[in-house]
């Protein structure tokens, strides 16, 4: 199966990690047969990569059997491209999350169901070692409530604290609140009928010498609580997930959760701005 990168500019870690895993993780099975992005920035990726540089974004689209849109530090070019490259129809991963805002997220989703292209999206922490461990002890429960803890900027990494929390309670979020700081946000998602999750991302200059990523789940009258440590472990989990996507069209999860996330995440910035007042979702 041939794969391309349709990227802001190819020089950053997931480019770099993914090509990686494809190489060892899956060769014979998913090859990257070329890469085009908008922005260049510093060394030729592709030369250095052994990668064929794609001079137009179609020529990428037609070299390939499947798209990776990249760009996880500029998602605001998400929608952009996607709606580029989904007229092809061939299936296509979405990077990270789906967009800045509900408003782009929701167009892509609908460019998506247009052209009959398939498309998935998530952060890699869906799919981390130590959520897949405990996950046979929380599939099919009637969860009502967990928490989820996380480092770093809001509007680009709390999307990595998001997913297990709609993984682990579905997506049918109903309002939001922001009851925390602009460094220190701590935010309830509330599902209705008594079912709410916990939400805290801090960010600070030494956040990542501090804080990591853990859960915990309520499954009875005990919790289920894990540390996020093995790192490799989630990116080559999240690239399973994608090259069996490619391969069959069939994403690991609904689209819908995808659209709740960039929802959650914007709420929460109103609420905050609002003083930490309820908003419906």
């Amino acid at each position: 199966m041939r794969i391309a990168f349709i990227d802001h500019h190819l020089n950053n870690f997931h480019a770099d990690k993914f090509l990686s895993l494809l190489r060892a993780n899956h060769a014979g099975e998913a090859e990257l047969v070329g890469a085009y992005e908008t922005h260049p920035t510093g060394d030729d990726w592709c030369a250095k990569n052994g990668v064929t540089r794609c001079v137009t974004l179609d020529e990428a689209v037609d070299a390939a059997d499947a798209l990776f849109v990249l760009a996880p530090d500029d998602v605001y070019a998400h929608r952009e491209l996607s709606e580029q490259v989904l007229p092809a129809g061939k299936p296509t991963v979405i990077d990270k999350f789906l967009a800045p805002n509900a408003v782009d997220a929701e167009a892509i989703v609908a460019c998506a169901a247009k052209h009959g292209t398939p498309i998935f999206s998530s952060s890699s922490l869906r799919f981390s070692m130590e959520l897949e461990e405990v996950w046979p002890q929380i599939e099919g429960q009637a969860i009502a409530e967990c928490y989820s803890r996380g480092l770093a900027s809001w509007d680009l990494y709390a999307c990595h604290t998001l997913s297990p929390v709609l993984r682990f309670m579905g997506a049918g979020v109903q309002r939001v609140i922001d009851t925390g700081t602009a460094t220190a946000r701590c935010v309830t998602l509330d599902f209705g009928g008594g079912r709410r999750a916990q939400v805290a991302v801090t960010t600070a200059a030494n956040e990542w010498d501090l804080f990591g990523w853990n859960f915990g789940v309520r499954v009875g009258d005990a919790y289920v609580a894990r540390t996020v440590t093995n790192f490799d472990g989630f990116y080559a989990n999240l690239i399973a997930r994608c090259v069996a996507f490619c391969r069959t069209g069939e994403a690991p999860m609904e689209i819908g959760e995808a659209v709740m996330l960039v929802k959650v995440l914007e709420a929460a910035n109103t609420s905050l701005a609002a003083g930490g007042e309820w908003i419906t979702v």
